[in-house]
C-alpha cells in the first residue's frame, strides 16, 4: 500500500497502534452523525483497521492523515468498499459486506473516496488537501479512470470536498437507507 505526502500532510496505512485515534474519532456525534450514524465501540475500530489492511492487498482501503508539523493524526481518507443495488431507478448503497445489502436485485462493488475528520481539524483544508493526493495517486499511478463519493445530502462539507475535487456527475441514491447524492469524478483526456 502507498504512502502520500502533502505539503501539511503524511498520509499512510493504519496499523493496529493507530486504534487509539480512531476510538477518539469515531467517539464524537458530530462525527460520525454522517458516517453510520452513530459512534463506535473500540472492538469496531479494531475491526474497521482489519478491514482496511484486507482492503489494502487491493490497493485500495481507508488511510490514516497525519499533520506533519507535529506528527499528530488528524483524520482518515481514502477508498471503502460499499455493495449496491439499482432498482432501476436509484442505487442502494451499504457500507462493508454484500450480506448488508437489503434491497433484492444484482448486488455491485463500487470503491468509494471518503474522508473523516476530528472536530478539532475541521475547516482548516485537511480533507481537500488529503483527498486530492489520493486523486492524484489513483489517476496518475493507479490508472483509475473515474472514481465517486458516496455523501449523505446534508453534509454539505462533505459536498464542497468532492465539488473541489472536481465531481461533476452528481445523482441521488441512498445509503442505508438515507436520501444521499453520488458524486462522480471521471478524468477526462
Amino acid at each position: 500500500m502507498y504512502i502520500l505526502e502533502t505539503e501539511r500532510l503524511i498520509i499512510r496505512p493504519f496499523n493496529s497502534d493507530d486504534v487509539a485515534f480512531l476510538d477518539y474519532l469515531h467517539s464524537d456525534a458530530d462525527v460520525t452523525r454522517y458516517i453510520g450514524g452513530r459512534t463506535r465501540s473500540h472492538d469496531e475500530n479494531v475491526a474497521f483497521i482489519n478491514t482496511m489492511q484486507d482492503l489494502y492487498t487491493r490497493n485500495i482501503g481507508q488511510l490514516l492523515v497525519v499533520r506533519k508539523s507535529d506528527n499528530i493524526p488528524v483524520g482518515r481518507t481514502g477508498f471503502s468498499c460499499f455493495y449496491g443495488v439499482n432498482d432501476g431507478d436509484i442505487s442502494w448503497y451499504y457500507w462493508g459486506s454484500p450480506e448488508k445489502v437489503k434491497k433484492d436485485g444484482d448486488i455491485f462493488e463500487l470503491a468509494e473516496l471518503g474522508y473523516s475528520f476530528a472536530k478539532a481539524y475541521w475547516g482548516k483544508g485537511y480533507a481537500t488537501e488529503a483527498a486530492m493526493a489520493i486523486k492524484n495517486q489513483v489517476y496518475d499511478k493507479l490508472g483509475y479512470q473515474e472514481f465517486c463519493s458516496l455523501i449523505i445530502k446534508e453534509n454539505i462539507a462533505s459536498i464542497n470536498v468532492a465539488k473541489k475535487l472536481g465531481a461533476r456527475e452528481i445523482t441521488p441514491c441512498m445509503i442505508d437507507g438515507k436520501e444521499s447524492l453520488e458524486l462522480r469524478n471521471v478524468k477526462y483526456g
